[in-house]
C-alpha cells in the first residue's frame, strides 16, 4: 500500500468500526496506533491519521440514529486520542532507548514527529469539527458540543504529546554526552530508521493490546 492509499484505506477501516457499533473506543484506538508510524511517513502525519478516521467515522454513522450518532461519534474521538496517545507514549520510549545506547535518530525523523504532534495537538478539535458537519440534521446542529468533546478529550491526551515532542527535541542535544557513555556503540542513524523503530513498538503494544485479559 503506497502513502498515497493510506487515508482512504484508514477511512475504510473506521468506517466499518462505527458500522458494526462494537467496542468502538477500543477498535479505533487500536486502528490508530497502528497506523500512526505510516502517517509519519506521510506530508499531513498525524493531522491527516485523524480526519480520516473521523471522516470514516463520519460515513459509518450516517445511517444510525441522531443520539446514536452523537454516542458513537464521541467513542470515535476518545479511541482516537487513545491511539494517538500510545503512538505518543511509545515514540517517547523509542527515544529513551536510543539515548541509552547513544543512538541518535536523523534531525528531519525527529522534526517531523515532533511537527506531527503540534499540528494535531493544535488542530485536533477543529479536524472534529469540520468532520462533524458533514453529517447534517441533529448531529451538526451539536457540532459545537462534540468539539468542545474534543477539547476535553485532548486536555487528558496532551501531556502525553507534550512528553513527545520533549523527547524530539532533546534526542539530538543528548547525542553528544550519551555517545560518550557508549563508546563505539554510538552511531547516527540513516533517515527513516525512527519511524521503523516506532512501528516495532506500536506492533508490540498492539499486540498487547488484543491479548484476552487474564
Amino acid at each position: 500500500m503506497t502513502t498515497d492509499q493510506l487515508p482512504d484505506w484508514l477511512k475504510q477501516q473506521a468506517e466499518q468500526i462505527v458500522k458494526r457499533g462494537r467496542d468502538v473506543r477500543q477498535e479505533i484506538s487500536r486502528l490508530s496506533s497502528n497506523a500512526a508510524e505510516k502517517f509519519h511517513r506521510t506530508k499531513d502525519g498525524l493531522l491527516g491519521l485523524s480526519r480520516a478516521v473521523l471522516d470514516g467515522a463520519v460515513a459509518g454513522a450516517q445511517q444510525a440514529l441522531p443520539a446514536e450518532r452523537t454516542s458513537a461519534l464521541r467513542e470515535v474521538i476518545a479511541g482516537l486520542a487513545d491511539g494517538l496517545s500510545i503512538s505518543a507514549n511509545a515514540l517517547k520510549l523509542t527515544l529513551q532507548e536510543s539515548r541509552a545506547t547513544g543512538k541518535h535518530f536523523a534531525d528531519e525523523d525527529l522534526n517531523k514527529v515532533a511537527g506531527d504532534f503540534r499540528d494535531v495537538r493544535e488542530k485536533f478539535a477543529d479536524a472534529v469539527g469540520h468532520a462533524t458537519k458533514k453529517l447534517g440534521g441533529q448531529v451538526a446542529d451539536q457540532f459545537h458540543n462534540l468539539t468542545e468533546h474534543a477539547s476535553r478529550t485532548l486536555d487528558h491526551a496532551r501531556p502525553a504529546f507534550e512528553s513527545a515532542i520533549r523527547a524530539a527535541a532533546e534526542n539530538p542535544a543528548q547525542v553528544g554526552k550519551e555517545a560518550v557513555c557508549a563508546g563505539a556503540g554510538a552511531a547516527r542513524e540513516a533517515a527513516g530508521i525512527l519511524f521503523s523503530e516506532l512501528g516495532k513498538r506500536l506492533d508490540q503494544a498492539g499486540q498487547h493490546l488484543r491479548q484476552p485479559p487474564k
